[in-house]
């Protein structure tokens, strides 16, 4: 594939993913909404899926090619039916962003519950996994274009960071998952990639002011990524820029990982 050429062509018909519909996960916020607009921008049709459907309407209102769509990633009912959408609204699926996820509770090791460690466990990890085989489903009828996959994982699953336990695993889960299904659906067109960010200035970034100097401060950079930062990295895994990528993760930290 001639890249330049390709980006050529996209940038003169209304943006690097013009024609192309996504799917994205955890859109009412954070990581997944930025990505959303960025796709937008464009000019990809999106489908912002969250669990919270009237604050995804509202989060996606002002951007052009959005639809808002209500689900649980916990449930993979809900998670197909989500998909099907794709179908119904635009008629295929060329992308999809699996940005839903939760931290979990902040405590010690031995004051985790059960129900604290399966929670996570069910958003972060399961949840990708019941998206990613929605999405590979979708994208095989393509053949032989496929599609592009994007998980987002955490600088957690790379290098010691100071979260509750469950989420470095589920999140080091989601890479060995992007791997695994990178290498099965190879020959059908579709490349799974995964982000791992550090810390990024989102919901999920700790709200006690000292815990957040303190993440922020692992960098070298001094500082915390915005979303939009990340959606880059995103765009460029989930467009034709990066054709030569599989099952690898690009991981926009700020220099937490020098240490």
């Amino acid at each position: 594939m001639n890249v330049s050429s390709s980006r050529s062509r996209r940038q003169q018909a209304g943006g690097l993913l013009a024609g192309r519909t996504a799917l994205v996960t955890g859109a009412a916020s954070g990581i997944g909404l930025a990505t959303v607009s960025r796709f937008a921008d464009e000019g990809a049709r999106v489908l912002a899926v969250d669990l919270d459907a009237e604050g995804t309407a509202r989060a996606v209102a002002g951007i052009k090619g959005a639809v808002p769509v209500g689900a649980d990633v916990r449930d993979s009912g809900q998670v197909d039916a989500a998909y099907e959408r794709a179908l119904t609204e635009f008629g295929r699926l060329d992308i999809a962003v699996n940005a839903a996820g939760v931290s979990g509770a902040q405590a010690d090791i031995c004051d985790l519950t059960d129900e604290d460690f399966e929670e996570v466990m069910a958003v972060n990890l399961a949840g990708t996994f019941y998206s990613v085989r929605a999405a590979v489903r979708l994208m095989r009828r393509n053949s032989p274009s496929g599609g592009s996959v994007v998980n987002v994982s955490s600088v957690g699953a790379l290098a010691n960071f100071p979260l509750p336990a469950m989420y470095p695993a589920s999140k080091a889960g989601v890479l060995g998952l992007t791997r695994a299904v990178a290498a099965l659906v190879a020959d059908d067109g579709i490349r799974v990639n995964a982000v791992a960010p550090g810390a990024t200035d989102t919901p999920m970034l700790p709200a006690d002011q000292e815990i957040r100097s303190a993440v922020v401060g692992l960098g070298v950079m001094r500082r915390a990524a915005s979303a939009e930062e990340i959606a880059h990295t995103i765009l460029f895994l989930a467009g034709d820029e990066s054709a030569f990528y599989t099952g690898q993760t690009l991981s926009p930290n700020g220099g937490y990982v020098m240490h």
